[in-house]
């Protein structure tokens, strides 16, 4: 599996591990977790998205649904606090539907306007400023940094691109995990479509 998507796996792995030690009769395995999901998801994806493929043998699941304007966006790197990060942000609408039950627990409001999406990430960490998910949703598949090629990007060769529309149905290691956020229980599966209004690049300052 590439490089970086194993360190954002790790990552993950890691952070999920830790809090389950922290209570020793609590005992929590993310592998297990993520191999209790996988067939239930396969399940959701061939009944409700037939078109839909999935990405290596990760559990996560995609579908294009309007590739966009080719090269209407060009995805950078940035050197920032000693760190190489992908900055980028998007303007889009959304729906996140529950796998288990196909509940719908956020949308956007007003798809005229959308919402604005900040995406970035440490390539050096992983940390991330939304679902990692998302970032193999959002980021290009081939990324050259320091005259090395790294892989992020799991849709889209360039990055997902104005006018963009897909799918991506992601287990609970690659979104929340453990913790409940909302109407989103701890260890869920979500099914997210996204449609990109304009994608520009990220000013801290525009969104303080």
């Amino acid at each position: 599996m590439k490089n970086l998507f194993k360190l954002l796996f790790a990552v993950t792995i890691t952070a999920a591990t830790f809090a389950s030690c922290v209570d020793d009769k609590d005992i929590f395995d993310p592998e297990a977790q993520l191999a209790l999901e996988k067939p239930m998801i396969e399940s959701y994806v061939k009944q409700h998205y037939p078109n839909a493929q999935q990405y290596e043998n990760s559990g996560l699941w995609y579908e294009i649904i309007e590739p966009g304007e080719p090269d209407s966006y060009d995805y950078d790197i940035k050197d920032t606090l000693n760190q190489k990060w992908i900055f980028a942000e998007g303007i889009i609408n959304y729906k996140g539907k529950l796998v288990a039950d196909g509940t719908v627990f956020d949308e956007t409001k007003d798809i005229t306007k959308g919402d604005t999406l900040p995406i970035y990430m440490s390539l050096n960490t992983g940390n991330a400023s939304v679902i990692t998910a998302w970032i193999y949703a959002f980021s290009p598949k081939d990324l050259t940094v320091d005259d090395k090629d790294l892989d992020l990007g799991i849709i889209f060769t360039n990055g997902a691109q104005n006018g963009a529309r897909f799918r991506i149905i992601t287990p609970s290691q690659y979104a929340y995990g453990r913790s409940v956020q909302g109407k989103i229980p701890a260890n869920s599966p979500l099914d997210f479509e996204v449609e990109v209004l304009k994608m520009r690049d990220f000013d801290p300052k525009r969104n303080n």
